[in-house]
């Protein structure tokens, strides 16, 4: 089977082939009932090639994935798992598609829904990261009674929200109680962005005081998702990267997904199409000193069995949407000079992309022998950690810049001593200061791209969305970017077979915050 991809028109499994035009990257879609369709994947396609370059990148002929996720078995063995709660939303974004107004039904199950799902999740090994999603989780009134349910099963979940609940400062506290990691939906700092993008200007400053509240209450550090656009937000995007890195007490990472063209037609009409590519150099013509680079972020799954001999889950939180493939999650990482961010290329001997694909030839080699010990004994864990810093040795004093990097430690060290003996105690028990996180993981997301994908990228996809299969009861689990050809029809099925849970009607559902 060759390369497959979906129809632009009538969403058809059929064959798939990338092409290059005029310095960009393309795929074309041959259906036998539509004709030929195209969609641009790429607006730079040096850099779109030079990913496959780096991650050693052999498309394999034929391809075994067949884009029919409802009725394929395999096991994907995710590392994140996206479970929609609702698709009810205080907001009412054009570019949306996951709302009652763009699904024409309201999906609120109740609680016994999740206590099913989350009872098999809880089953895998290791456990995922669960993505709480809609909509918007937190206009669900018992949004606390599910992260208590997914607690039960020993899962760990985060709230994927728009923010806009968190500006009442009771409720956030309330969330923050919970110990809830949050994904916060943070497009820029500018009203006229909310405007353009989401026909929402006022939505800039209730996220403002999201960021203020998730300060003033919360214990952890959270993530920062902002969509980019060409023509909306791009020439904010050093505005953007700077109030990141001056609540780095507060964001320990930050997601960037391009506007994906996926509204129904006349709903938005956007200014430019923005590929990842894009949104890449966006951020790469906005940090001072440049050596930006970006590179797959797959390429970081070669340390899953060596953190196995530091951390209890092999799995990193930090992946967001878990990438595997060259042309899925991208990433790079941001350090603070204490002023703003600089590149971490900055403290390096060789290109960021060099130096991993070195780490991840050595952890290649390094694996088998760890394979021999158990992580999970005392003394064979110790073995492998020797092993582990002896073996990356002479890679780290040929890689890193380690006066540098010391010197630049050693700062981050102290401003976070001098946080604490300088930090207050409110009244209500909350410490005002907190020590800021020194190297800013920067990803950027493919996410809902239906027009783009290729059955290639969905083969090893790691990152799900969960749901219950009506017809056998069985919960199952399909490729984060192939779900919206599937959610509408299964989320309607579920929504009839358990009802809807909360008294919230729909017109207020609907209504804009």
């Amino acid at each position: 089977m060759i390369n497959l991809g979906l129809c632009n028109k009538c969403r058809a499994r059929v064959p798939a082939e990338f092409f290059e035009h005029d310095q960009q990257v393309w795929i074309r879609k041959t259906c036998p009932e539509c004709g030929v369709t195209e969609s641009l994947v790429s607006n730079d396609m040096a850099a779109w090639k030079a990913k496959r370059d780096l991650y050693s990148y052999v498309p394999n002929e034929p391809v075994a994935c067949s884009l029919n996720c409802d009725g394929c078995h395999v096991d994907h063995k995710p590392n994140m798992v996206f479970l929609d709660v609702t698709n009810r939303c205080n907001m009412n974004c054009p570019i949306c598609i996951a709302t009652i107004r763009g699904m024409g039904f309201d999906f609120n199950p109740p609680l016994s829904y999740f206590e099913k799902i989350f009872a098999e999740l809880g089953k895998m090994d290791p456990l995922p990261v669960v993505q709480l999603f809609g909509g918007e989780p937190t206009v669900r009134e018992d949004l606390l009674e599910i992260i208590k349910i997914a607690r039960k099963y020993r899962l760990a979940p985060h709230v994927t929200t728009n923010g806009i609940r968190l500006a009442d400062e009771n409720y956030c506290r309330k969330l923050c109680e919970s110990r809830v990691a949050v994904r916060l939906g943070f497009d820029g700092v500018r009203p006229e962005i909310y405007q353009k993008m989401r026909n929402q200007p006022g939505a800039c400053a209730k996220k403002l005081k999201a960021m203020e509240n998730l300060r003033k209450y919360s214990r952890r550090k959270h993530t920062i998702i902002a969509c980019a656009a060409k023509g909306i937000n791009d020439q904010y995007m050093a505005e953007f990267l700077q109030y990141c890195h001056d609540n780095r007490d507060v964001v320990a990472d930050v997601g960037l997904i391009p506007l994906t063209e996926n509204w129904e037609e006349g709903t938005f009409h956007a200014v430019e199409t923005t590929t990842m590519e894009d949104v890449e150099k966006m951020v790469q013509d906005n940090v001072a000193g440049g050596k930006v680079e970006f590179i797959p972020a797959g390429l970081a799954y070669a340390a899953r069995k060596m953190r196995s001999f530091f951390r209890t889950n092999p799995r990193s939180e930090t992946l967001l949407l878990a990438g595997v493939h060259p042309n899925c999650e991208s990433m790079t990482w941001l350090v603070s000079n204490g002023k703003h961010f600089i590149s971490f290329s900055h403290y390096l001997k060789k290109s960021f992309g060099q130096a991993f694909v070195e780490f991840a030839e050595i952890s290649k080699k390094l694996d088998p022998k760890l394979d021999r010990l158990d992580n999970k004994k005392a003394f064979d864990r110790l073995r492998g950690r020797v092993r582990i810093l002896l073996t990356y040795a002479p890679w780290t004093f040929k890689t890193l810049k380690l006066g540098a990097l010391a010197w630049g430690a050693l700062k981050y060290k102290l401003k976070g001593l001098q946080l604490k003996l300088t930090s207050k105690t409110a009244s209500d028990g909350v410490t005002q200061k907190r020590r800021p996180r020194w190297i800013t993981r920067v990803a950027m997301l493919p996410f809902e791209e239906q027009h783009s994908v290729d059955a290639a990228r969905m083969e090893s996809c790691k990152a799900v969305f969960a749901y219950e299969d009506t017809e056998d009861g069985k919960v199952k689990t399909i490729p984060a970017c192939l779900w919206y050809p599937y959610r509408n029809d299964f989320l309607q099925k579920l929504s009839n077979k358990y009802g809807i849970a909360g008294k919230t009607s729909r017109a207020e559902a609907e209504a804009i915050a």
